[in-house]
């Protein structure tokens, strides 16, 4: 079994691999392939993970503001997939999920027909899975009249790009200086926030527009066998629960901690984990 794996927002490989080693060690017969984002994240540390890393330079896979930072990292996703691949699964973290998932979605709706073993994935696990962008033309779409200013987007955004961690840089800064939360927020202002006339928000830069896939308005998108580990405490829907509802949940499973957004732990819940990703690819 060949595996992908994508690490979260400020994060990178090396840190992605120490919170996977339990399940490497139970998993021997699988092969873990580590994927690094590529866009600098100088942004205080929270995790007890990365915190653990204070001089090691982090990275997200796009910045969630740019619509063709976003396009451009699944483009390459889909570029390294074809080149490296094939891979029977992917294991992915907090925003590592978002692009795993935006991939397997993007491939089912350009290619309704490929056969499973033409996808990019045959089974899936989201840890703390974070639901996925869509990138779409300004032009393709149809809009309300209604313009919003300091939408709850805009709101949701400034949360978690101008926190006080995310504020407060980083104690090294030898790796990238450019650190700039005013920059952050006025990419956030230039941004217009419009409605879709199916109700959803997004967020525009004129030519390109970014909104949350929603399983009220698009339905089961990922058809694949997929296995979430999540945090049902976590008060934000985002952040967990709606990527369950993005899947078939005839082909789902689910695990629990209780570590909210980071990373789970323990000897006896690693193990646990690790025997439903062993279930989940023979079930696929």
């Amino acid at each position: 079994m060949k595996i992908l794996c994508l690490h979260g927002r400020g994060s990178n490989n090396e840190i992605f691999q120490l919170q996977t080693a339990a399940f490497r060690a139970e998993l021997e017969d699988f092969e873990f392939e580590y994927v690094q984002g590529t866009v600098p994240h100088t942004e205080g540390n929270w995790s007890l993970y990365t915190t653990e890393f204070p001089n090691t330079p982090l990275y997200g896979y796009y910045d969630p503001l740019r619509p063709s930072s976003i396009q451009q990292a699944e483009d390459d996703l889909l570029r390294l997939i074809r080149e490296n691949g094939p891979f029977d699964g992917v294991l992915s973290y907090s925003g590592g999920t978002a692009l795993a998932a935006q991939i397997i979605i993007r491939d089912a709706l350009e290619n309704p027909f490929r056969l499973p073993g033409d996808r990019p994935f045959r089974f899936a696990t989201f840890i703390n899975g974070v639901t996925p962008l869509k990138v779409f033309p300004i032009n393709d779409a149809e809009f309300t009249e209604m313009t919003m200013q300091n939408s709850t987007l805009i709101r949701e955004a400034s949360a978690l790009l101008l926190r006080d961690s995310a504020t407060r840089v980083r104690k090294s800064k030898s790796h990238f200086d450019d650190h700039d939360p005013a920059a952050i927020k006025a990419e956030l202002m230039a941004l217009e926030t419009k409605t879709l006339t199916d109700g959803r928000l997004c967020l525009s830069d004129g030519r390109y527009g970014i909104t949350r896939y929603d399983s009220d308005i698009d339905g089961i998108l990922i058809d694949i066998p997929t296995l979430h580990v999540r945090c049902p405490e976590e008060q934000d829907f985002h952040h967990g629960q709606h990527m369950t509802q993005l899947c078939d949940p005839e082909q789902s499973m689910q695990f629990h901690h209780h570590n909210g957004e980071d990373f789970p732990r323990g000897h006896a819940e690693m193990k646990k984990i690790a025997q439903m990703i062993r279930e989940l690819a023979e079930k696929a």
